[in-house]
């Protein structure tokens, strides 16, 4: 199968809004500009990613995944060692449940759930 570039945004969009519609296609482009995300694509598949620094520790955080299923976890072989020169110790990824089975024998497991709150503001 080849998307199209049609398909394919359509698909980066459809992530953007099953993680909380915040960020548009263009405010991630211009961050992976910026050098504050990574962009990575193999195929029908891509994943977008940011390092997060903490006090003990570096993470790579798989944001976004879209497209092929094959062709993005084929795209672990190329993120995960970048992710390791760039001083991480530990991926994290959020998403559907059925990539956390599918991801199982690559060695991801679910490790804290989450959760979200719509916060209104006082008039």
């Amino acid at each position: 199968m080849s998307l199209s570039s049609e398909e394919k945004r359509a698909r980066f969009e459809k992530a953007l809004a099953y993680g909380g519609n915040t960020h548009s296609v263009e405010d991630v482009a211009a961050l992976v500009k910026a050098g504050k995300a990574q962009f990575w694509d193999n195929g029908d598949g891509f994943i977008v990613t940011e390092i997060h620094n903490f006090p003990k520790m570096k993470a790579i955080h798989y944001w976004l995944v879209a497209g092929s299923l094959r062709d993005c976890l084929a795209l672990e072989h190329d993120v995960n060692p970048w992710a390791n020169e760039q001083g991480c110790s530990i991926a994290t990824a959020c998403g559907r449940k059925g990539w956390g089975r599918v991801a199982a024998p690559t060695g991801w497991r679910e490790w804290h759930p989450n959760f979200v709150k719509t916060l209104v503001r006082s008039a």
